[in-house]
């Protein structure tokens, strides 16, 4: 995923630490259906296509588990609300972006009362180091949801 070097080093001193030449497979869950990590595939270039474009090709078992208790989906650019989300009562702008936050939320927090959004899946396209704020302001506001 292309960033420009600032965001690269701005994301490093946030403790970003990048992963390169992997693609996640699953999510994977634990007895509880509690979140315990991501399967990824590592993966290398392959031939270019007509176009020239190397698309990635996964290594046959090099699968790994990345374990993690939360899992943040990023959309990108141009989202759009996944079905599941809305299925939750998550709402979505016209523009694809999660409401979150507003009256009577905390901050960060959708229509879903336990999910929150931030980044640019609310905000729209911004750096990297805006989106790990968020994450770490929605995190203040999860833990305040929880009394912890």
């Amino acid at each position: 995923m292309p960033g420009s070097a600032r965001e690269v080093a701005n994301a490093r001193e946030e403790g970003v630490r990048f992963l390169f030449n992997r693609q996640p497979l699953s999510i994977e869950a634990g007895a509880d259906d509690e979140v315990i990590g991501v399967t990824v595939v590592e993966t290398r270039l392959g031939e270019p296509d007509a176009n020239g474009r190397q698309n990635a090709v996964p290594i046959e078992g090099s699968e790994s588990l990345l374990e993690a208790d939360v899992v943040i989906i990023a959309f990108g650019f141009s989202p759009t609300l996944p079905a599941w989300l809305s299925e939750h009562g998550v709402e979505g702008r016209s523009n694809g972006r999660i409401v979150a936050g507003g009256k009577d939320r905390l901050p960060f927090q959708t229509a879903h009362p336990r999910l929150f959004a931030g980044g640019d899946a609310v905000r729209g396209a911004d750096l990297v180091v805006t989106a790990v704020a968020e994450g770490r302001d929605a995190a203040a506001s999860i833990v305040r949801l929880l009394a912890v």
